[in-house]
């Protein structure tokens, strides 16, 4: 029997327990670094399938699993993400968050369910396997940097880690599809938060106040003349506001107002020219109405990097393995925000997308991946697991 069947024939053996974890994981949410529960269940699932585990590595909820194999060769990584999001959850799923106010949105469950499968068949497999494979489930992707912290730790030296393979569920890709793209895939990410202070007083009396809505309002306008005017098209940029505070009752004017958004950029170029300007207005048109304003501007995730050479050989191993259809090659980056870029900047490493369909987009409160990308993702992750000892 090849490798190919026999991957095959124990996922199909184990495809039960993928989802039974998956949905287990995705009723109890959790986010970042807060991840106790889950990392509990990981713990457990890797010690009943043989894998040798470290826990709370990092003084984290990190858990790094390692599967040894019985042929000499280089040591690479699979990593999954773990935390979760604060949204409450509208699937009406029978196995819905039972955390109000959080859910999985984002997929991480069903990453770590793929990633729990891989334990589950390799050490099954060790007698095809080349060298040691270390599993990184990773807590704290969403805005915490979670990888940066393990890196930072060490993680990458003390398991003498020389490549590293990740993967994100992606409903803009049809059912089974996977995504591949060679160098950038995903953007620079910032976190913007703007405090506009002003006066309050009564809305019956304006001219004894000085209004930060209003402030805001002229803002928010400028900087949408930031985007389309002053940069490039060229020079691909996203910048916007999530969340604006000010105020509580509807007849005061507040004393301030609190904008909180993103900026997303492809280089460094326009991230500085972004930062500064965004700086230079917020000042100018905060005096204009004799506010103060405030800038917290934090530069949170550089790009993911999928190296060239790394990526050719995913691609010629995923035409063994998936459908030559399914295998979809992006023609542009991403503008979302990754931390496997931190992985991306110390080794080789590859970042694919997982297609899911479906209506709703991740981080969306609606947002059900389709069951049927488990099996298939775990096939797919233990054929590279095997296969990347190839990589000289």
């Amino acid at each position: 029997m090849g490798i190919k069947e026999k991957i095959k024939r124990l996922a199909q053996d184990a495809e039960k327990r993928v989802i039974q974890l998956r949905r287990e994981l995705h009723q109890y949410p959790e986010l970042a670094f807060k991840e106790e529960r889950t990392a509990q269940l990981i713990s457990k699932e890797l010690h009943r399938c043989g894998v040798e585990v470290h826990s709370n590595y990092a003084d984290t909820t990190a858990v790094v699993g390692v599967i040894i194999g019985d042929k000499p060769g280089p040591t690479r990584a699979l990593r999954a993400d773990i935390d979760a999001l604060a949204i409450n959850e509208d699937t009406g799923l029978p196995f819905s968050s039972k955390i109000k106010g959080r859910m999985h949105a984002c997929g991480h469950d069903v990453h770590t369910a793929i990633l729990l499968g891989v334990a589950n068949l390799l050490p099954r497999l060790k007698s095809d396997l080349s060298g040691k494979i270390v599993l990184i489930f990773q807590p704290a992707e969403e805005g915490s940097a979670g990888a940066k912290v393990l890196i930072d730790h060490g993680l990458i030296e003390e398991f003498g880690i020389k490549m590293i393979f990740g993967h994100h569920v992606w409903p803009d890709l049809p059912l089974g599809a996977f995504g591949i793209r060679s160098g950038v895939l995903t953007s620079r990410s910032d976190r913007v938060i703007i405090e506009i202070n002003g006066k309050g007083a009564h809305v019956a009396k304006p001219n004894k106040a000085i209004d930060p809505i209003v402030v805001a309002s002229y803002l928010i306008l400028a900087y949408q003349e930031l985007v389309s005017k002053e940069i490039s098209p060229l020079d691909h940029i996203a910048f916007g506001f999530g969340n604006i505070q000010a105020g509580d009752a509807y007849n005061a004017i507040p004393e301030k107002a609190i904008l909180k958004g993103t900026v997303r950029t492809f280089d460094i170029k326009t991230q500085d020219y972004a930062e500064r300007r965004i700086r230079e207005i917020l000042n100018g048109v905060a005096s204009t109405f004799r506010a103060k304003g405030k800038l917290d501007y934090k530069r949170l995730y550089p790009s993911v990097v999928n190296h060239p050479l790394l990526t050719l050989e995913v691609t010629e191993w995923a035409k063994k393995i998936l459908e030559e259809k399914n295998i979809i090659k992006l023609s542009k980056p991403l503008m979302i925000a990754e931390d496997f870029s931190f992985y991306s900047q110390k080794i080789p490493s590859f970042f694919g997308l997982l297609g899911v369909g479906g209506e709703y987009d991740i981080h969306n409160s609606h947002f059900v991946p389709d069951e049927s990308i488990l099996i298939q993702a775990v096939i797919w992750s233990t054929y590279l697991a095997l296969k990347s000892s190839e990589v000289d």
